[in-house]
């Protein structure tokens, strides 16, 4: 759990509360103070005050010096206002508490920010396994795929790529093994959650 406010007695004690509650709790009295310590810190959940001297939480959220896939950020602000909590939410904040606010209240975000910072994680780590499936394809076993992913049979890939039907039969037979997938739905399953269907920038996947 991190604290990133320039208010040196309210980050003590909103760290005091995350300790309280068996939370580990580190504090940070500026952005600068928090983007220089960022690569070394393990994910967690960001308590990011919006405005703070020479740059605030909020800059620093749509900036993209946060790695949104490692800390779920819930923005802290005696300033609130729509335009600020809609700006914070669109730029991947997690949820957005007027101060002053019950300790309750934030000990709820908490929670539910550490949930979503969960699941986000395990959804980025069965995109990658994904893509790491997808770079075992040779690229005509890619294009078998995505044909079948467009629903097409046998003969019409063959006729679209140009291959005879028997050739095509032997890549989707390979494409499957290497996938270690016994049928067509679990293969564009695969290619889905890879993020290759429908986006000629993803194709190689580097």
């Amino acid at each position: 759990m991190y604290v990133v406010d320039d208010d040196e007695d309210f980050r003590d004690s909103l760290i005091a509360l995350i300790v309280s509650r068996d939370y580990q709790g580190d504090g940070f009295a500026s952005a600068a103070a928090f983007v220089a310590a960022e690569p070394s810190l393990h994910p967690g959940v960001l308590l990011l005050d919006l405005r703070m001297p020479m740059r605030g939480g909020l800059d620093l959220l749509e900036s993209g010096d946060i790695p949104l896939d490692r800390f779920a950020v819930i923005v802290l602000t005696g300033h609130g206002d729509v335009n600020n909590a809609v700006r914070s939410l669109k730029a991947g904040a997690v949820d957005f508490i007027e101060k002053p606010f019950a300790s309750d209240a934030l000990l709820d975000a908490i929670g539910t920010a550490q949930s979503l910072l969960g699941n986000r994680r395990a959804a980025d780590e069965t995109r990658r396994r994904a893509e790491l499936q997808i770079k075992r394809l040779s690229p005509r076993e890619r294009d078998v795929l995505k044909q079948l992913a467009a629903g097409e049979s046998n003969k019409r890939i063959a006729a679209n790529l140009g291959l005879s039907p028997r050739t095509v039969e032997m890549h989707r037979a390979n494409m499957m093994d290497k996938l270690n997938v016994r049928s067509a739905s679990e293969a564009v399953h695969i290619a889905v959650v890879a993020g290759i269907l429908g986006d000629p920038g993803r194709d190689e996947l580097g």
